[in-house]
């Protein structure tokens, strides 16, 4: 499925680069692939999580907490390391109260915030999902070696740079 819809984008872009000759074909092609792939794994966690009653989007708010040293974090730290509107997180924190994965209750150092824990009903769920998911990062990764793979994490990370370095001095007029 992504190889087709990668050889259509490809097609596309030579058609497009015939008109314009400085286009970054090599660069548009990797963002694309990078959007697909990232869309085609979210949807493939999605599958292998639904039996759980999980979300790929909850299991990540699930593992983000249980990462944590206490097991607990505010929402607003939840939305930057995700990558999600505090709606979002909301929303995914309501369903995991209510199936008690997660608690959310007053800070004791701050009353004005709330903070989100794994509970253990949360705990064993992700010990039983992680081998799951962990199978899946495996697979789809298999083809490359571990000096390969930890190139494309450098070189990925290098990426990440470049846009957030880009994004601070690139904001759209009228922007704030």
């Amino acid at each position: 499925m992504i190889k087709s819809q990668i050889e259509r984008v490809e097609s596309g872009l030579q058609r497009v680069k015939a008109h314009l000759p400085g286009l970054p074909i090599d660069e548009i092609l990797l963002s694309r692939l990078i959007v697909f792939l990232g869309r085609d794994i979210s949807a493939s966690y999605d599958r292998l999580l639904r039996p759980h009653g999980l979300t790929e989007a909850d299991f990540r708010v699930l593992a983000a907490l249980f990462s944590q040293a206490d097991g607990s974090a505010f929402p607003s730290d939840m939305c930057a390391a995700m990558a999600q509107s505090p709606a979002n997180i909301t929303r995914i924190s309501d369903a995991l109260v209510e199936r008690g994965l997660i608690t959310r209750v007053l800070s004791e150092h701050d009353r004005r915030r709330m903070v989100l824990q794994i509970t253990p009903k949360g705990t064993a769920l992700l010990h039983e999902v992680l081998p799951v998911t962990s199978a899946l990062a495996r697979a789809a990764f298999a083809c490359l070696s571990r000096k390969e793979l930890g190139q494309i994490t450098a070189q990925l990370k290098q990426v990440a740079a470049a846009l957030d370095a880009a994004g601070s001095t690139h904001e759209p007029e009228g922007g704030s």
